[in-house]
């Protein structure tokens, strides 16, 4: 386009011809912002658009969603008499369409004199995105009434907007409808059809249109690895592509198969098989792609090999944001928080802006180190830079404050969000809880309950049940404990019961602890027989600390530790002794303690 914009400038008079070459040149190739930019220095030059110029000109504007341009476009149309051109009028349908503003959409429908496919298409597109389904089913039939047949744009547009909306009815009839028009051979046709079924949790169904496709390419490949990994199924995905480097000859992996494949090793842990798809990669001389890079970064941080992780991100030629991202994501995982901060102000200083994904984990780093000064660095830097704030970052920059223990300012920024979410709500119900406030943690809770958008969840109600403990609330606590199924649709796991044990023990109900452990439905772990020991002790009751020793096996040392010091407290000496000898005879040792600064 360069090159053509060097020619055009040359013209001392461009004719309509010209102009609409640029306009269409820009839009064509992805810069429909240029493309717009040309019809209004055409307009300033006193040039009026033809029905060709505009018809592109919605195009353009369909693509930028530019809905304030299109609407003078729109008026243009009108005043130019173009209102019953065919191909003008369809762009502008798709304009609004594309826009959401489907009254505007369907108003120029109704007005054409005459409609074609590409037409009908863009209206049931416009519903479609918009989930409106009853509209879509009436419109086809009308469609089918006066005489014309959906081409496969139609059944691609429709397709993408079941997926979007996991809308597995519609999904199954357009199938049918596929298969009546004959476009069930159709390669691309059969391609999103794959997809559609993989978003709406149908895999058997994608995998039975793959397995038929007489023949298949790169994306068809690609929609259904895609579509496992979607649905949590790695080693499937895995398995699938396994199965196309060595089956497949008219379909090669691009860098999509191979980061969807990689994606699958990391979800998986497994370095072994990374480690040939790393081979992979080499050999075929994709090593120097970022997108496929930054993929082997994620994988090998997500198998615990730093290592290799910086290895390759020292070697990628040209560095994006993604890549940072994995980076320092990885170096979190790994517990290396100081190199993850580190990096960050490497990032900075390489002039790389951070992006959200970014910042929270930079966020989750300061938090597990307790790095207040280094949060309130990295808050200084979003307010700064006009960051964007999406809930996932105001939910960690919630999370950082209460764990380093500015529960006000943690609150502060709670209540400036938007909309709080599940993330936020349990970062600060948990800080509440852990730092004294119990009561206020339990408020903000009954508070999330009556929320709509806001879903308690396993985390929610763990920091709930610690909060009824650290303030005595019994009732409240197994209220909310027998209800998790019902009320919350939340599976009872070992932490709940914990939670439970400790709230029960720190109220000095020690025996009906006992009973509740011996009533667990799941075996306890040495946490929960070691909160029950404490509670012996702080509430002098070595006789049920005895029955506990004399009935459980305690690989843990701090447990071992609880029982000598429960015996000592008691008077009894020899029982001491005979705890710290059984002690060494097992090879148990208790780690000393330690603290960081």
């Amino acid at each position: 386009m360069d090159y053509a914009r060097k020619v055009f400038d040359q013209i001392l008079q461009p004719n309509v011809l010209a102009w609409n070459s640029m306009i269409r040149g820009y839009t064509k190739n992805k810069s429909p912002l240029d493309g717009l930019l040309m019809y209004k220095f055409m307009l300033s030059r006193g040039i009026y658009p033809d029905s060709y110029t505009l018809s592109v000109v919605t195009r353009a504007c369909a693509q930028v969603m530019g809905l304030q341009i299109g609407e003078s476009v729109h008026a243009m149309v009108i005043r130019l008499g173009f209102g019953s051109d065919m191909f003008v009028m369809s762009g502008l349908v798709n304009l609004y369409g594309n826009s959401r503003n489907i009254v505007s959409a369907r108003d120029v429908f109704d007005e054409m004199p005459e409609r074609d496919v590409v037409t009908w298409t863009s209206i049931l597109s416009s519903y479609g995105v918009l989930n409106k389904w009853d509209d879509v089913l009436q419109l086809f039939d009308e469609m089918i009434r006066e005489g014309l047949e959906p081409n496969k744009v139609t059944f691609m547009n429709l397709l993408s907007a079941c997926g979007q909306y996991q809308n597995s009815e519609q999904a199954e009839w357009l199938h049918c409808q596929i298969s009546k028009y004959g476009f069930d051979s159709d390669i691309d046709v059969s391609n999103s059809l794959i997809s559609a079924y993989a978003r709406c949790q149908l895999m058997p169904k994608a995998l039975e249109v793959f397995t038929k496709m007489p023949v298949k390419n790169t994306i068809s490949w690609n929609a259904l690895i895609v579509g496992y990994m979607q649905n949590e199924l790695h080693k499937e995905a895995l398995k699938t592509f396994q199965e196309m480097v060595s089956c497949c000859y008219n379909a090669k992996p691009d860098e999509i198969t191979i980061s969807s494949a990689l994606s699958a090793c990391a979800q998986l842990c497994d370095r072994y098989q990374g480690n040939l798809l790393h081979s992979y990669v080499m050999d075929n001389n994709m090593n120097c792609d970022t997108f496929i890079c930054n993929s082997l970064i994620n994988m090998y941080a997500k198998c615990e090999d730093i290592s290799m992780a910086e290895q390759i991100f020292r070697e990628i030629p040209e560095r994006d944001v993604v890549s940072w991202t994995a980076m320092i994501s990885g170096y979190v995982k790994g517990g290396r928080f100081t190199e993850a901060l580190n990096l960050f102000d490497e990032m900075r200083r390489a002039g790389m802006a951070p992006n959200a994904v970014t910042l929270v984990s930079l966020l989750s780093a300061c938090s597990k180190i307790g790095s207040l000064v280094k949060g309130k660095e990295i808050h200084e830097y979003i307010k700064e830079s006009n960051v964007i704030m999406d809930a996932c970052l105001e939910s960690a920059l919630v999370d950082m404050y209460a764990k380093c223990g500015r529960i006000e300012t943690a609150l502060k920024v709670f209540n400036d969000m938007n909309g709080q979410n599940t993330l936020a709500f349990n970062s600060m119900i948990t800080g509440l809880a852990n730092y004294g406030q119990a009561e206020e943690a339990i408020k903000l809770f009954n508070k999330m309950e009556k929320l709509d958008r806001c879903k308690p969840d396993s985390v929610t109600l763990k920091a709930v049940l610690s909060a009824c403990a650290h303030s005595g609330m019994v009732s409240e606590a197994f209220r909310i404990f027998h209800s998790m199924s019902k009320s919350y649709d939340v599976c009872v796991d070992l932490d709940h019961y914990g939670c439970m044990v400790d709230l029960l023990g720190r109220a000095g109900l020690v025996e009906q602890a006992l009973n509740f452990v011996k009533n667990m439905p799941v075996k306890p772990n040495h946490v929960i027989w070691g909160s029950l020991l404490a509670a012996c002790r702080v509430h002098h009751r070595p006789d049920i600390g005895e029955e506990i020793v004399n009935s459980i096996t305690m690989p843990d040392a701090g447990a071992h530790v609880l029982v000598s010091n429960l015996y000592a407290e008691s008077g009894r000496w020899d029982d001491v002794r005979r705890e710290r000898e059984l002690m060494c005879r097992n090879r148990i040792e208790k780690l000393p303690g330690c603290s960081s600064i």
